[in-house]
């Protein structure tokens, strides 16, 4: 497992919280972050991440368009050696809380 990723999307209400660490194990290693995405909704979260990097973490905030319904959450890395790793969770409309929460720590 070349890359340690913890990645998670707080609902409150139509608030969603989103806070991301994703860095590659091996610091010493030629092995760089390539991609990463991370949506709610099919929003992209993080247009902002640049390929090359070790290490890319932080906070994104980002309101519902209809918080009683429910929405989908992606993620996809992959790494410039061949790396990859997807998943999904679906943040429930019916519930004024909720948490998606994705990690190999």
């Amino acid at each position: 497992m070349a890359v340690a990723y913890k990645i998670q999307v707080d609902k409150d209400g139509a608030n969603v919280t989103a806070q991301f660490d994703v860095r590659v194990k091996e610091m010493g290693s030629p092995e760089l972050l390539a991609d990463f995405h991370l949506n709610v909704e099919g929003e992209n979260l993080v247009p902002d991440f640049k390929p090359g990097q070790k290490q890319f973490n932080g906070t994104r905030n980002y309101v519902l368009k209809k918080p009683d319904k429910d929405a989908p959450v992606t993620f996809d890395i992959s790494t410039n050696q061949g790396w990859t790793k997807s998943d999904s969770c679906t943040l429930r409309g019916e519930k004024t809380r909720d948490q998606c929460l994705f990690a190999n720590e």
